[in-house]
């Protein structure tokens, strides 16, 4: 156990020359704010460090640098980049971007996107002094954000990158139609993190972009095959209350199973490759609390953080509900009327038909 925490540890280390990296702010702001100052750590999150720059005149910077298990670094800070220009030039509330460097080769030594600070307060500290008025209004404008990400016409499934960043070989078109975007952006590998996820970065397969759905799912089985032929072992059957089925799980079984799913991918999704479910789709990949920031007054939306492994796919697989807003009650209340505590709530359990 402690061998696993000093590799996570590990993984969780960076490098970076504070002043290597207060002159790369400077240069993508500007010296109109002064110098760079201090730097702050202001969060931990589970893939990046992120830490506030405060310049001389009090003007303020996020830097989000990776850690080593983000998984594709060049990858995952081109395409977060590139994401947040593409839907601030849309108007969704996202923070605006000053720059970023997907390679350490830079004078702050690390890959790093320096960003808008969000504007307003965390919506996991409002949340319970909201009235039903203002959490009503929040829900609404944020079926409209994703009104607009429903009606982005792309064409592939993939990640959003600048077009410089990307050979052209791996580069698939933003939209059907030429668009003053699409001269900026395109549609490359994807960034999502389980095609990365620990050994499977160094696998030799195809990350797209992929034009059809049915292929997209083919490559996450094979992607997944070729990660077990590498690197599978035998996997123990030690989940809690495990009695009927003792014993291990071999590579191979697990393979087979795979195989069985690349049978069935053809049918997983609609066959007419117009059908609307087929539409690649953007939606944010962790929209919890912590990653949405509300005006301290209306409680309006005014920011919503952390894109880092955005992907556009499929719309039938992206859907379901935000966690943000998620019920977890089984019988849910169509009215929207506020639930009610049982008349004996205070009554301690008799401790009937409990094992």
């Amino acid at each position: 156990m402690e061998l696993r925490h000093r590799s996570f540890d590990h993984a969780r280390l960076i490098y970076f020359d504070p002043d290597g990296l207060r002159r790369e702010v400077e240069r993508h702001i500007g010296l109109s704010h002064g110098q760079a100052g201090e730097i702050t750590k202001v969060g931990e999150g589970g893939f990046n460090r992120v830490l506030l720059l405060t310049v001389q005149d009090g003007f303020e910077a996020i830097v989000k640098i990776p850690y080593q298990l983000a998984g594709p670094r060049y990858f995952a800070t081109a395409s977060e980049a590139a994401t947040l220009q593409f839907l601030y030039s849309k108007g969704i509330p996202v923070p605006q971007l000053y720059g970023y460097s997907s390679s350490n080769k830079n004078s702050a030594v690390t890959e790093y996107i320096s960003m808008e600070k969000a504007a307003g307060v965390g919506l996991e500290s409002r949340w319970l002094e909201m009235s039903k008025r203002e959490r009503h209004k929040l829900a609404s404008d944020f079926v409209e954000i994703e009104t607009k990400f429903f009606n982005l016409p792309f064409q592939s499934t993939g990640s959003i990158y600048f077009k410089a960043d990307i050979p052209p070989d791996l580069q698939a078109p933003l939209y059907d139609e030429a668009s003053i975007h699409s001269k900026t952006f395109c549609i490359g590998p994807t960034a999502d993190y389980m095609f990365w996820r620990g050994k499977r970065t160094s696998l030799d397969i195809f990350r797209g972009p992929w034009a059809d759905p049915c292929s997209y799912l083919m490559s996450i089985a094979q992607k997944e095959i070729e990660w077990v032929r590498q690197y599978g072992k035998p996997l123990k059957l030690d989940f809690p209350q495990n009695g009927s089925t003792p014993g291990e799980v071999s590579p191979e079984e697990y393979i087979h199973l795979l195989e069985k799913f690349l049978l069935l991918a053809p049918y997983v999704l609609p066959r007419d490759s117009d059908n609307p479910l087929n539409q690649p789709t953007l939606r944010h990949p962790d929209l919890n609390p912590n990653n949405i920031f509300v005006s301290p007054d209306s409680g309006a939306i005014s920011c919503i953080i952390d894109w880092q492994h955005t992907t556009a796919e499929p719309c039938l697989l992206v859907a379901g509900h935000p966690r943000a807003f998620e019920n977890l009650d089984i019988k849910q209340s169509l009215d929207l009327k506020e639930p009610s505590l049982h008349s004996d709530h205070n009554t301690p359990s008799s401790g009937k038909g409990r094992s």
